[in-house]
This record gives C-alpha cells, structure tokens and sequence, in this order.
C-alpha cells in the first residue's frame, strides 16, 4: 500500500492539477459478492497521545493505528483536518509529528483544517511535503490562484471495482493565521466545479471531506446532490453523530474531537450501485496501543516536558480559563495578565487579547513555560499599530457582537476599560469606552499590541486595514514570548479583575433569546439571579432551592420549604433538579395561590408523551395547557421527565399574575 502511495505521488509531480489524485484498478475482477471497500475516516488531531480529561480517556496516534489494523480487506484511510496548532502540542511542534504518525499508520488522504495553517502557510507546504500520503483541497487556492501547495482538487480511487470520487474542503480561514498566501474560496462553487470534472471519471459514489459546521455540510448536500456522503469536523468532544439525510440515503458523519473516533463506512458493489453500511470504532481506554507509535508519542512527550519544563515565575494565584469559557464574554485575571505583557513590553497606549486564543488555565505556584505555552498555543505574532479612535470603538463592538455565541474574538484588554449591554442590537452594545478615564475619541490616534490574525482581519477584525504598522510581523515576538517574559520580570504574578469589562444584562440571553424579557423583568427585580456576571445559563437545570427561593419573593406568605409543601410535591433534597411535570404541579399551586382562581384540569393530555406524565401530575400539566402557560418542548411532546430549565421556569414566573 505505501508503494502505492509513492508512485502515485511521484505522478503527481508531472501530472495536470486537473487530473484525479490516483486511480487504481485491482488485476483480477472479484466476485460481486466480494466487491467491499472499507472507508475509515477520523480527524482533529491536535494531540499525538490519548486525551485524558472529563470526558475519559480517548484518542491518540497508537490506538488509531490498532483500529486501522483491525479492518480486514481493501480499505482506504483518509484523516479530516486538524493536525497541528490549536493546543501547546501542535503550537510547539507544528503538525510534524502528527504526519510522522500518519505515515506510520499509514493513512491515504487528508483535507486541510484551518489550524493545519497556525504557523503559516509555509509551514503547512512542508507538511505537505513530510507526508507520504497525499493531500486535497477543493477550494484553497494559493495568491496566484492555483490549487494550494500545488495539491491535487479531488481524488478518484478504484477499489474492488469501486470508484470513488472524493473533494475536500475548509472553511473558517479567517480564524487562522493571514498572511495572503492562502485563498478560501466558496465553498459550494468550489464543490460544484470539482464534482463536475470528478463526473467525468464515471466514479460509481462522491463523497467529501469538510472543515465546516454540519449546518454549512447540509446546505452543501442540498446545492451539491451528487454528493452522496461528507465526513466532516467534530461537533463535540464526547461523541459521534450521525445525521442521515434523505430518509438514509445520503449521510454527515462527525466523529468526536480529538481523534475519539474513527466513522468505517462500508461500500458494497451491487448491480443497482453502491450499498453503504457504518459503524464507529471508538479510540477509548478499550484499545490497546500499538507499540511503535506508543513509543513515538512518549517520546515526543518528554521532548515537550523538557523543552518547557523551566520555572519562570511562582503565581500567587490560580489563573482558570474557567469551564464556562468567562475569557469570551467577561474580564478575567487570565485575560489581564495576557493583555498587560503585550502592553508592557511594547509600551503602547493598550493592548488587546483575543479571548478564544486562552486555551489553559494554570494553577497557583510554579509558572512555567509550558503553562506559558499551555495558555497560548497558537504562537501568534503580536504586533503593533497605530489606529484611530474610531477603529477601538468599532473592533469593541465586533468583540461583543456574538457574545451568546462565546465567540473567540471577545477582547480582553489593557489601558482600556469598556461596558457593554447584551441586551441592545449588535453593533451598538458598547455603552462606555475610555482609556486613562477618557472617553474614546474617534479622530484621535493610540497605539495598540495586538495579534497579527486580529491586525490582519481575523475573526472578522476587518476595521484595521488603513491601521498604520509599527511594528510588523516580521519584527514581533509571539504572544507566549510575551507572557513568558513579562511573568519573569514580575517574578511573582499577583492577577486579578479590575473592573476593565463590565457587563450589562447577560451574555447567554441576547436581545433574541426566546426567554429574555422573562429573564430580565424576573432579574431587575431580584427574583431570579445570575450564575455569575454576564451569564443567566438560561439551559441550567432550574434546582428545588432556586425555585422555592423565587417563588417565595413572589408569595410572601410562603417561605421557600412552604413551596414543596403546600404544592404536594412534599420536601426534598434542595439541590435536586426539578423535572417539567413538577415544575407544572408547582406552578399551577403558585397561580391559584396568587389569583385565588383553581385551575381545572382534565386526567390526560394530548401530549404524545402522555403516557410518560405520572398519574398524579396529569391533570397539573393539563391545567397549564389549556390556561396557555405551557407548551410543549418540541411538536407533540412535553418531556415530563425531562429537567426544566431556567430559561423555562422564568418564562413560567413571568406569567403569573402579580
């Protein structure tokens, strides 16, 4: 098989851009029962040893190369994107161990991720050139508007008689590092043009490998009919998902992140085409490694262990990126101190920290420079520019325009303080802005340390474009260089909040959210609180204690046990989430305690999930329906056993008649 591979990439160099990436056609016909092809596909390769977090243990170079070896007969291995940047492994080794892993396992094809270009686009033409497998990209184009890094535009490979036709495609370019050697080109356009030359190669099934949303990967199935299958980037860490569109005829897989899973779609050749069938190979704790690429991934671990193990400063404090990621949508001591070394070592007015670039948090004591590294993986160069007044104000509302969505350009500042309501119309949520006390003015000129991907337009930081450059790329440290200094010359870091951020309404209940005039009537009056600043966590199970506590504001003559009591759903442990229906017994005894009024309700629903709502809540959640306080959570269910939510419980609260 790796002969194969070297031959067809020899053909490459002399072949046309144009043609198929390799066709291979067996010598002996099989028998049409024996005509299976096994397409093995994983992606999200940040880290060449097992994860070990939350979630459990899953992933790792040795025990993806155990599942590969465990499919019998013809097969093809192709790897999604995501094999360097992102995390301090692939910040400090760039992609390169991952294709010596690949090349071991061995793998056949890749599409690019846009983390595979965080240490620039020269450095992914030298993985390129480092991997013994090949390549594709359908929409990434070089300056000079050729196919990027010279690779092929799609592959067509023939197994047992099958044809295979194959694209890949990226987008999100804008999240990586710009240095305008790289062009994203429109996804479905670029779908369609290699789809109609890989037509022409009478392939018996098109499938794609994308780097994009499954959202994006539906309307693409939906433009681009032809293509039958698109393996694509995770959705979450801890799972797979399958999503089968056309009554099972077409599928999106997305296997978990961190290489936790590898999606085996079977091809069987029949007289009326190919037959698909799949199953997923979990890479958990269960698979044992296999030994060469254990012993590859340990020693490139002690490489790391010792290339950052020096102490450079003792941390008086914790420094949490926090669970609920505060550094992309709040201030957070992390986010200071990160802000304040680009600012100090460059002496400008401000400087600005990308939120979504924090990706650790470290612990009270020794500081070292893999946590320095930890915190900052992408290595992103940091710059100055000299920028109006005008671009600030602007670049703070792009930083606070999708908050809800915690997105990674959320700024974390120095020099600068900012308040921002969640509550008004993007692109006019910024309330105050001042350096020194003053207000922000528009014509006059500051100085600012920012990321290369920010001054460059990343993460849509477009307004820095007429900005005047300082101190360019070429010249700039990178942004764990900085923090790595600053916290040795403090020797001691001591970070904190400042009151440079404040947030007004909640970050997770924007003007759009369903719930929110609920949520912010319940919480101007203090009936309903916060998790924590800027954050209601409108999906949080709504506990027995939360909900007594409001309620009781709202019945004075009723103390919070009183709740559980006068409503018959008795006491309980008060950190016990309520479920729909008890949330529904609950707040009908709160509405007739209030009007005075009963509230009849029959012994069924109409719900399809009656027969779930037990006997005694029946005529509670009935009551609610046919008042018109409760609706279903989807068509025709209720989900009584479901938690309630708070988000749920507020839009309930505010119903009551005061």
């Amino acid at each position: 098989m790796s002969k194969l591979r070297r031959s067809a990439a020899a053909a490459l160099l002399s072949a046309s851009l144009m043609t198929p990436l390799w066709s291979y056609a067996p010598n002996v016909q099989a028998a049409e029962s024996d005509r299976m092809v096994s397409f093995l596909y994983f992606n999200d390769g940040h880290e060449i040893s097992p994860v070990s977090d939350k979630l459990g243990t899953r992933g790792g170079v040795a025990r993806i190369k155990t599942l590969v070896d465990s499919v019998q007969g013809e097969k093809i291995v192709a790897f999604g994107g995501d094999l360097g940047g992102g995390t301090l492994f692939g910040g400090v080794f760039k992609g390169f161990p991952m294709v010596e892993a690949f090349n071991q396992i061995p793998i056949d094809l890749a599409n690019f991720g846009q983390h595979d270009f965080d240490a620039g686009a020269e450095n992914t033409k030298k993985l390129v050139e480092a991997s013994k497998f090949s390549w594709i990209s359908s929409n990434l184009t070089g300056s000079d508007g050729k196919p990027f890094g010279q690779v092929p535009e799609y592959a067509v490979i023939e197994k047992q008689g099958i044809r295979i036709g194959v694209i890949g495609l990226t987008s999100a370019m804008e999240t990586t590092t710009k240095d305008g050697s790289v062009q994203q080109r429109d996804v479905i356009e670029s779908a369609k043009k290699a789809v109609e030359q890989i037509k022409q190669q009478k392939v018996d099934i098109i499938m794609a490998l994308t780097q994009e949303p499954v959202a994006d990967d539906k309307a693409l199935m939906a433009a681009v009919p032809d293509i039958q299958v698109i393996f694509t980037e995770e959705e979450a860490e801890e799972q797979t998902f399958i999503h089968e569109v056309e009554a099972g005829n077409k599928f999106i897989f997305a296997p978990q992140g961190n290489m936790g899973s590898i999606v085996h779609l079977r091809l069987n050749k029949a007289q009326d085409g190919v037959k698909l069938s799949h199953e997923i190979l979990k890479a958990d704790e269960t698979v044992a490694e296999e030994e060469a690429l254990a012993k590859l991934a340990a020693d490139y671990q002690t490489k790391l262990d010792t290339e950052l193990g020096k102490k450079v400063a003792v941390l008086a404090n914790d420094l949490p990126y926090g669970d609920n990621h505060e550094s992309r949508f709040r201030e957070t001591a992390i986010g200071n101190l990160i802000a304040d070394a680009y600012r100090d070592y460059y002496h400008t007015d401000i400087a600005f920290a990308n939120g979504g670039g924090i990706r650790a948090s470290a612990k009270k004591g020794d500081f070292t420079l893999k946590d320095a590294k930890a915190i900052l993986p992408f290595g992103n160069k940091i710059v100055v520019a000299e920028v109006t007044g005008e671009m600030l104000l602007a670049a703070l509302e792009n930083s606070v325009a999708g908050v809800d969505r915690l997105p990674g350009g959320f700024l974390q500042v120095s020099g600068l303080t900012y308040v921002y309501d969640a509550n008004k119309p993007v692109g006019s949520r910024i309330v105050e802005a001042s350096i020194n006390r003053q207000p922000i003015q528009k014509d006059a000129k500051y100085k600012v340390a920012m990321s290369s991907f920010m001054y460059t337009g990343g993460d849509n930081y477009t307004m820095f474009t007429d900005a005047k450059a300082i101190v360019g790329a070429n010249e700039a440290l990178t942004d764990f260089e900085l923090l790595a200094a600053y916290a040795s010359k403090l020797k001691t870091v001591d970070a904190k909040p400042e009151a440079r951020i404040t947030v007004r309404g909640y970050a997770d209940v924007p003007a759009s959210h369903w719930a929110q005039p609920a949520i912010k009537a319940l919480t101007d009056k203090a009936i309903l609180t916060s998790i924590d600043e800027g954050r209601f966590a409108p999906q949080a199970s709504v506990t027995r204690r939360e909900a007594g506590a409001a309620i009781s504001k709202l019945l004075p003559e009723a103390s919070a046990s009183s709740v559980w009591t006068g409503s018959g759903l008795g006491t309980g442990d008060e950190s016990a989430a309520l479920s729909r229906e008890e949330l529904a017994v609950v707040i009908r005894w709160l509405y007739e305690m209030k009007t005075g009024k009963p509230l009849q309700g029959a012994a069924s629903t109409a719900f399809a999930d009656d027969a779930q709502i037990a006997g005694g809540f029946k005529p509670a959640v009935a009551a609610l329906v046919q008042a018109g306080l409760v609706e279903g959570r989807s068509t025709g269910q209720f989900a009584p056993k479901e938690k309630a939510t708070r988000a749920e419980f507020a839009h309930l609260l505010a119903k009551i008649p005061s």
